[in-house]
């Protein structure tokens, strides 16, 4: 679909929904003044109460006598609604004062107290399972590309991990409760029900985020997402208010925890000791090192710090969006218009023929609709769209020249020579300004379009409380790659002539074409029973699934299945549940294909006994606990692997036959296939308990989870003789933990403090893997962490050959020197000492990259028009190894080489002695590279004020608030060196630098 066609029908969409507000609000024109009061069942005055007119703009507030008066016309519907009492709707049908009781809400069931679950929603005292909802109002206006890094910190038992910066390449993982299994462990993402990408929506498209984590909210996916899975659940229109709301941010961004480059002189004496140090002779005399050291001729002896050059200090950021939503009693109606723009931190990418910088844009669209037809059917539309636009320099060349600037001594080559001329050599024919200014760029565009339609027709007339469901899905997207091409030349101008490298090519078109396509379809159908009986009340749900995902390069993916729940409770005190999903997948034998995974759950909101009615502290308690099964069908591997598999061999890659032993064309054997290949099963128990104290000032959730999880995939104990692998599910995990959710909310008189935290440590043991029979029980995985890590026990630095001759023989690399990292000798072939450091001295060590621990906190201060918010996450029980970081750069030289060993540093050295190529003894994998990755990030901090009540009325706003804040501020932690803990890799390699995010915005609703 063209960029112009999706805009026009986005626009015609709009006016839609314009004319069905405007239509909704066709009132008759005599209005008057109603005056009323609003009081409790005991008739006492409710002070704060909102009354406003349904499908109008007028609003106001009860007094301290509990009376309003408000302008209205006669049939109009008057909304009241407060906290803690339940909404009420009345009629204006005479000029009579208005009288309204409100009755309290069920403590933890108010209106705003519904949590989502899989096709369908609960109060969420009717809630026995773990599951967490999070309200996306709450989440920060932030001008980056992916909502959920937002979340890191924010959802008990979620950990987010940003995996990356980069303009339209940031995003975060999710990983729910610890490292269940040592194979894939993907948390699923459901948007409105279905499987889509969650990087590239808008924040304000989203309702709430919630998410499942124990048997009795995944077993009704069956096989499908016992990993777990984030309901993404996005906005609704209202039949209570019309609003149109504006978002403008702006901001910048700015690398953070870079190891610096080195200079030339520093880079050349570092590289002649490394070669001493190897036995070599020193290739830098005392001329040149004087001449990099005085920089008197940077054309024959350049020094370039190509990251001070190339990279800007900060880049900008800018969102805005335009949301509306409202509609009547037979439609509402939600739509939104978002266009975010990320500029890259390249420099010198202007020229008159392109921009090479990197950079993201994007446009999203989403209009939602529900329509009541009559009384018992019911229609929902989701339409939602995006175009995004990546832009890179050269061929996809960001990563490229990343590693160039990051990799390439600074004495290489001047950039430009003196007839300026692109600077390089046979060895280095790469030229970064070049790149930048001759290259070009490629512009990679993706086009999506997703669409459900959700029908519920109410059966009353046969059973009442039944209704018949359908929910249908229908996704696209395609990607479209172009650019402009055009090459340099590389002159090395340091000899008697100058060479010349590279071909010189004029500018041209790149070949555009599509890349990709892609199709995929989810289809839910079934039926709801929804009924009570007095004290009795029975929710439950039976539907079938299917999902189909196309693309032309690939065979079709399937999945179908069926998924039942039924939910009982009585008194709304005492809860039972049961779940079952039946499901299967393509990717097993065809007679073990569908697996059945149960699971029950039971609550009690114990606070409703009269023995605890007198506890004036308590006001609400719930126990809650949750037993059964899930299943998970991301066991990695390739695909069909109950099938044998061949491949054609040509030319040499073929058999030998003859005498004359020359290869011919045959086939062989890919893998091995395993015909009772199967699902990964995660049994589940989980008990917890929710309260609220103090006049429900402080309220909190506490789980306590045991998981073992079985069928995990691992290599059987087959001869190598053979050649080839064979894959079982011999491997078991057991996983426990606890998870934590604390908040209190307290109002002193003008001032609103609301604080919250939460918190989940686990530990996650390996019960069974292939591939420890014959080892040491020091080096066995089973009984340790999931991720452990095997590594030589390290003892200090040799300081002297006295020390080495001392020692036992290490014979890991060629020789041991001075300077060497010294192991110790933990056993041999017998399982003791045996004086030689080999791999037989290597101990496995609970120590993994993924932490056991992680957490956040934050609050929310406001006094009067003011506010400021804070929040911060933090993980506790995460190693890093840092050598590939320490030894990186051009050669593996940069800063941190500088606290290299030497005879004069001795003792005090941070790291060993260096070397160019006889260094495997000191980059072997070792404790002394392991440090702790523990962090605690000041994530989010942000002040705004709101506009005065009376300046927002003379622009016809309902609120208006302006604010500045942080994203990725500064973390705490103990590396002690210039890398992110959350992101190490980030700034060296191939990886765009650590940015963190200043912004200003203006949010405004009318």
């Amino acid at each position: 679909m063209k960029l112009y066609t999706f805009l026009k029908r986005t626009v015609y969409l709009l006016l839609v929904l314009v004319q069905v507000s405007a239509f909704a609000q066709d009132k008759p024109a005599a209005q008057a003044a109603f005056s009323g009061i609003v009081t409790d069942p005991n008739d006492r005055p409710l002070a704060g109460v909102s009354v406003a007119v349904q499908e109008g703009n007028a609003e106001v507030r009860t007094g301290a006598d509990g009376r309003f008066s408000i302008r209205a016309a006669l049939n109009d519907v008057l909304v009241i609604q407060t906290r803690d009492f339940l909404a009420k709707t009345v009629t204006i049908t005479g000029d009579k004062e208005i009288s309204v009781t409100l009755n309290p809400a069920l403590i933890d069931a108010g209106d705003e107290d519904e949590v989502p679950i899989p096709f369908g929603t609960r109060r969420k005292r009717q809630i026995n399972s773990a599951i967490t909802t999070f309200r996306a109002s709450n989440l920060p206006q932030v001008p980056i590309a992916s909502a959920n890094a937002t979340l890191a910190g924010r959802i008990p038992g979620l950990y987010v991990q940003q995996t990356g910066t980069a303009p339209g390449s940031d995003g975060a993982s999710f990983q729910l409760r610890g490292l269940t299994t040592f194979g894939p462990n993907t948390v699923r993402v459901l948007i409105d029900g279905v499987q889509r990408p969650f990087n590239d929506i808008d924040v304000n498209e989203i309702e709430s985020i919630t998410v499942l984590k124990d048997a009795t909210s995944l077993a009704w996916y069956g096989l499908r997402n016992g990993n777990g899975v984030v309901l993404v659940t996005t906005r609704k229109g209202s039949s209570t208010r019309n609003n149109i709301h504006l978002d403008v941010q702006g901001g910048f961004q700015t690398p953070e925890k870079m190891i610096q480059p080195l200079n030339s002189y520093d880079y050349a004496t570092l590289y002649n000791e490394a070669l001493v140090n190897d036995g070599s002779q020193p290739i830098y005399d005392d001329a040149a090192l004087t001449a990099y050291r005085t920089g008197s001729n940077l054309y024959r002896y350049p020094d370039n710090n190509y990251i001070g050059t190339f990279l800007n200090k900060s880049s900008a950021t800018q969102r805005y969006v335009l949301s509306a939503d409202g509609g009547s009693n037979t439609v509402r109606y939600f739509a939104l218009m978002s266009y975010f723009k990320q500029d890259g931190l390249f420099r010198f990418t202007d020229n008159p023929d392109f921009n090479s910088n990197q950079g993201f844009n994007r446009f999203n669209f989403r209009g939602n609709i529900d329509f009541d037809v009559n009384k018992n059917l019911t229609v929902g539309l989701n339409v939602a769209g995006r175009s995004e636009n990546r832009r890179q320099p050269g061929s996809q060349e960001a990563g490229s020249l990343l590693s160039l600037l990051y990799n390439t001594p600074p004495n290489a080559f001047p950039i430009q020579n003196e007839d300026g001329s692109y600077g390089g050599t046979s060895q280095f024919q790469s030229n970064p300004l070049g790149i930048l200014r001759e290259r070009g760029f490629t512009s990679s565009t993706d086009r999506v379009l997703m669409a459900t339609l959700d029908v519920r027709q109410k059966l009353d007339f046969w059973l009442p409380g039944l209704s018949a469901n359908i929910n249908f899905n229908y996704d696209v997207q395609g990607n479209y790659l172009s650019g402009l091409n055009r090459d340099y030349q590389v002159i090395d101008a340091s000899g008697s002539a100058p060479v010349t490298f590279r071909n010189q090519a004029p500018l041209s078109y790149r070949s555009a074409a599509f890349a990709s396509t892609n199709r995929r379809n989810e289809a839910w159908a079934g039926l709801d029973y929804d009924r009570s009986f007095g004290a009795h009340t029975v929710n439950a749900s039976l539907r079938a699934s299917r999902v189909v995902s196309v693309a032309p390069e690939r065979l079709d993916f399937r999945g179908q299945g069926l998924s039942a729940r039924v939910d009982y409770s009585f008194r709304d005190r005492y809860y039972l549940g049961f779940v079952g999903g039946y499901s299967g997948s393509e990717n097993f034998p065809p007679d073990k294909r569908y697996g059945f995974f149960p699971a029950v759950s039971a609550g009690w909101v114990i606070s409703d006994e009269s023995f605890l009615k007198g506890v004036p502290v308590l006001d609400y308690l719930k126990l809650r606990a949750s037993y059964g099964q899930a299943g998970s069908s991301d066991i990695g591997g390739s695909r069909f692997p109950f099938e044998r598999f061949f491949a054609r061999n040509t030319g040499g890659g073929g058999y030998v036959f003859g005498t004359g032993f020359s290869a011919t064309n045959s086939a062989n054997e890919v893998s091995i296939n395993n015909p009772d290949i199967t699902w990964e099963t995660l049994t589940t128990l989980n008990a917890g308990a929710d309260f609220k104290l103090f006049g429900q000032a402080l309220s909190a959730s506490v789980d306590v989870f045991r998981t073992n999880r079985t069928g995990i995939l691992t290599q059987s104990a087959i001869p190598s003789v053979l050649g080839q692998t064979l894959t079982v599910n011999a491997g078991e995990v057991e996983s426990k933990g606890v998870e934590l959710n604390l908040g209190y909310e307290k109002q002193i008189g003008a001032f609103l403090v609301s604080l919250y935290g939460n918190l989940l440590t686990s530990d996650d043991r390996v019960l069974a893997e292939n591939g420890q029979a014959g080892l040491p029980a020091y080096q066995q995985t089973i009984g340790r962490v999931v991720g452990s890590r095997l590594v030589f026990v390290s003892n200090g630095i040799f300081q002297n050959q006295a020390e080495i001759d001392a020692s036992p023989r290490q014979v890991l690399s060629g020789r041991v020197v001075p300077g060497d990292i010294r192991y110790q000798d933990i056993g041999g072939v017998n399982g003791t000492p045996d004086g030689i450091i080999d791999n037989l001295d290597r101990v496995r060590v609970d120590l993994r990259d993924v932490p056991k621990t992680y957490y956040g906190f934050g609050t929310t201060l406001k006094y009067g028009p003011f506010d400021l918010l804070l929040h911060f996450q933090g993980i506790a029980g995460r190693t890093l190894d840092i050598q590939g970081i320490v030894n990186s750069g051009p050669f593996t030289f940069n800063q941190e080489s500088l606290k290299r060993w030497t005879p004069a540093t001795g003792t005090s050295a941070s790291y060993p002695r260096l070397g160019i190529s006889d260094r495997a003894n000191n980059t072997s994998a070792s404790d002394f590279w392991l440090v702790s990755g523990d962090y605690l990030r000041l994530k989010n901090v942000e002040l705004g004020a709101s506009f005065p009540k009376i300046f927002q009325n003379r622009l016809g706003m309902k609120n208006a608030r302006v604010y500045v804040g942080g994203f990725n501020l500064f973390a705490f932690d103990k590396l002690g060196i210039d890398v992110d803990p959350e992101i190490p890799g980030a700034g060296r390699g191939s990886a765009y630098p650590y940015v963190k995010t200043v912004y200003a915005g203006l949010r405004a609703s009318f």
